[in-house]
């Protein structure tokens, strides 16, 4: 259970870290840098989370794959955003 609330909290650091560049196509504007130390406060929970709950090598391997991962797929994401309904058929 804590290794799927590692995962969750690190997709939502991601896409908050995502969200905070100005190179983003996720919204219409990006979101204020603030957002960025609610990101860094989510990542280091997570690692807190992860590692008190697996060893440090397993820890450490779990929380780069699953950010490499996020970081791979979230600019992707825009892509399957749908952007408005057509009924031209």
């Amino acid at each position: 259970m804590s290794q799927f609330t590692v995962i969750v909290i690190l997709l939502i650091a991601i896409t908050v870290l995502y969200c905070s560049n100005r190179h983003q196509r996720l919204l219409t504007k990006p979101i204020s840098k603030h957002w960025r130390t609610l990101a860094l406060m989510l990542f280091i929970t997570a690692i807190i989370i992860s590692f008190s709950t697996l060893s440090k090598l397993a820890a450490s391997f779990f929380i780069i794959l699953i950010l490499m991962l996020a970081l791979m797929v979230m600019p992707f994401a825009s892509l399957i955003k749908v952007k408005g309904l057509r009924n031209d058929i």
